[in-house]
C-alpha cells in the first residue's frame, strides 16, 4: 500500500516554491496506534508529507523526469502536535538547485500557526521512471493541482480507473 500524504497542491512556481495541504483525519490507520487515546500525526509522516510535496515540485520543474529522496536535514523542529481535524498547510522553498540535487526549507502550519519547521534540507534526484510510470504520475499531479477534471484518474486508453 502506498501512503499518499498530499491532498491538494495549492500553487507552485517551477524551480522555486510549492504549497499544498494534507487533511489529517481520524480514519487514517497510522493514528490508531500513535497514540491510543491521544492520536497525533507522527513527526516522521509530517516529514514524509513535506518530502512528497518537494518531489512534486522537482517533478514539475524537470518536465516530469525526476523525483526525489531525502539526502540530509540540518534541523527539524516540532513545535506543537498536529491532531485529527487539522489541515496541514505545507510550504516549501528551494534554496539551491542543480542537475542532481536541491536544497530546501519548509514549514507546516495549521490555522495560521506554525507547527513544524525544516531547515537546510537536501534532496537527491532519481529518474522518475525508476519509481513509477511518469505518465500516471503526471495524471496524479494534474489531479491534485486541479489541472485535470475532478472525478477520476485516466488510465491507459482513456478508461477511468
Amino acid at each position: 500500500m502506498r501512503c499518499l500524504l498530499i491532498d491538494k497542491i495549492l500553487d507552485y512556481e517551477k524551480g522555486q516554491r510549492i504549497s499544498g495541504v494534507k487533511n489529517v483525519t481520524m480514519s487514517e490507520n497510522f493514528l490508531q496506534d500513535h497514540f491510543p487515546g491521544f492520536p497525533v500525526m507522527p513527526g516522521v509522516l509530517q516529514l514524509e508529507a513535506v518530502l512528497q510535496l518537494a518531489s512534486w515540485l522537482v517533478f514539475a520543474t524537470t518536465e516530469c523526469t525526476k523525483k526525489t529522496c531525502l539526502a540530509s536535514l540540518k534541523s527539524i523542529k516540532f513545535k506543537e502536535f498536529i491532531v485529527p481535524g487539522d489541515q496541514m498547510l505545507i510550504t516549501l522553498e528551494l534554496t539551491a538547485l542543480d542537475e542532481s540535487h536541491a536544497g530546501f526549507n519548509a514549514a507546516i502550519a495549521v490555522g495560521g500557526k506554525r507547527k513544524t519547521e525544516i531547515k537546510g534540507g537536501t534532496l537527491s534526484f532519481i529518474d522518475a521512471v525508476m519509481l513509477e510510470d511518469p505518465l500516471k504520475a503526471k495524471e496524479h499531479f494534474d489531479f491534485i493541482t486541479g489541472n485535470a477534471p475532478r472525478g477520476g484518474f485516466r488510465s491507459g486508453k482513456g478508461s477511468l480507473l
